[in-house]
């Protein structure tokens, strides 16, 4: 009995590694270290806002550091990294690593990066938003089939939840904005910014690539692994915004309490 039991035991341990393992495998095909290192850089680049607007620009280098260390991009990794594993059935991604590891899925995921990285440029992203409402019909398309804009909007929002809690908790007595109420501000800007970046992506595509990936994300796989990788993305967030709010909350002048 005891022989089986640890058979078993070996078992269950040896499909949860390559459950990781394909995990890990097409979290790296799909470039998502490449594009949580351009998202920690932006968020960083927040830093003095969230200082000024909140804290008068005093929070110090205590503020500063504190809050680079949440935009971590190892720690937000390996975080999104255990969130995307949790979620992803390994037979979607051992699938769908078919696709990312192949020449074209690499050739778009490079692509991809870059266009996030260059993103980053507070100049760049504001043309490119502003260009958003010229995109072709297959980057349309593709947002349209990942849900992109609609996500990314729940995402946001559910983000400034976790930040006014996170500030309340520290500090209560601060009032919480109508968060609800700015859904169709952040919408517009999510739709300007998803389109845009999307447009920057496609123009460095060749001909059929945009079709290619559409048409990848509109299979169960894609659809699986979508889900996965919004679903970890959102707890990610949600989970730094939290000990952003959380962080301003506990810098507060006092008399602002």
């Amino acid at each position: 009995m005891r022989a089986a039991a640890l058979a078993t035991a070996l078992w269950l341990t040896a499909l949860a590694a390559q459950a990781d393992s394909a995990s890990d495998q097409l979290f790296d095909a799909m470039g998502i270290p490449g594009l949580i290192a351009a998202f920690a850089k932006d968020g960083q680049q927040t830093i003095p806002d969230l200082n000024a607007g909140f804290l008068d620009g005093q929070g110090g280098d205590v503020f500063v550091e504190t809050a680079q260390r949440l935009y971590d991009p190892a720690r937000l990794e390996t975080e999104l990294r255990a969130q995307f594993g949790e979620r992803l059935d390994p037979q979607d991604a051992r699938q769908a690593v078919v696709f990312f590891d192949s020449d074209q899925g690499q050739r778009i995921v490079a692509i991809e990066v870059e266009a996030r990285r260059a993103m980053v440029d507070d100049v760049l992203e504001e043309a490119a938003k502003a260009a958003s409402d010229t995109a072709s019909a297959d980057v349309l398309r593709l947002i349209s089939v990942r849900d992109l804009v609609e996500v990314n909007t729940d995402i946001a929002i559910a983000a400034r939840f976790a930040f006014y809690d996170g500030l309340s908790v520290a500090a209560p007595g601060i009032d919480t904005p109508e968060i609800e109420g700015q859904r169709g501000i952040v919408a517009e800007d999510t739709r300007a910014w998803i389109t845009g970046y999307y447009m920057l992506v496609a123009s460095a595509l060749q001909e059929d690539d945009l079709d290619t990936y559409a048409a990848f994300w509109e299979t169960d796989v894609g659809q699986g692994v979508d889900a996965a990788l919004s679903q970890a993305f959102e707890q990610s967030y949600v989970t730094l915004s939290h000990g952003l709010g959380q962080l301003v909350g506990r810098m507060l002048p006092q008399n602002d309490l």
